[in-house]
């Protein structure tokens, strides 16, 4: 097994076990955060209205609704059970939203005629050395010109974390049970990001968010 794949399990098996309190840990039910979110879930709305939208590692369907309230469709995906039935139970209502199981670095069983993806708090979570992997994986499922966006936190607020050698920042995570994990969590600057797009994109956007803590990035597949 690779490094990076041992990286991988181990946020499979950390999400699986903390998804009944996810929604609470992740803000999600705070009523102050959502304000700061408002916009923000505006602006997801009109990028992504009248699409077929791939949505990578949806956890519990938070984002997933709120794409699916204007998109022509969505299919979710996460590795989690746990997570996915959450996922189903919050966007029940949406009969143009389709949750899968499926490896989110391979993408493997997943069809190719998206004209966009999203993954929301998951490219923190790719190892260093796993990032190029996942986007080939990502763009072969979408038709040229499909628009993209990622989004993830621009600092860290975890005392407690390593650097492994290959440059991955590991943090030490606690459940509220007790039970302790370690996980791979990195920051990259703008520079990294738009530097492992390569020549995959154009019209690149980044934008950030200091009350969220939170980057986002748009850009145009080429492929």
């Amino acid at each position: 097994m690779k490094e990076w794949e041992s990286l991988i399990r181990r946020v499979i098996e950390y999400y699986g076990e903390r998804a009944d309190v996810y929604d609470e840990t992740a803000g999600y039910t705070d009523d102050v955060a959502e304000e700061l979110r408002a916009p923000i879930k505006e602006r997801y709305r009109k990028l992504f209205a009248g699409h077929d939208v791939l949505e990578i590692a949806c956890g519990t369907g938070y984002w997933t609704q709120v794409i699916g309230d204007v998109a022509k469709s969505v299919l979710a995906i996460d590795i989690n059970k746990s997570m996915i039935d959450l996922a189903r139970r919050r966007c029940c209502h949406l009969h143009n939203v389709e949750f899968r199981l499926a490896d989110v670095l391979s993408l493997r069983g997943i069809p190719e005629h998206f004209t966009a993806a999203f993954a929301i708090w998951w490219w923190s979570h790719i190892p260093r050395s796993a990032i190029e992997i996942f986007l080939e994986a990502l763009h072969s499922k979408l038709v040229p010109g499909a628009l993209v966006l990622f989004s993830d936190h621009l600092s860290s607020v975890y005392a407690s974390f390593r650097i492994d050698e290959d440059g991955n920042n590991i943090e030490h995570r606690t459940l509220p049970d007790g039970r302790s994990f370690e996980v791979i969590k990195n920051y990259p600057t703008k520079g990294e990001i738009t530097d492992s797009l390569g020549e995959l994109s154009y019209r690149i956007e980044y934008i950030e968010c200091s009350k969220e803590n939170s980057w986002t990035l748009t850009y145009t597949t080429k492929r």
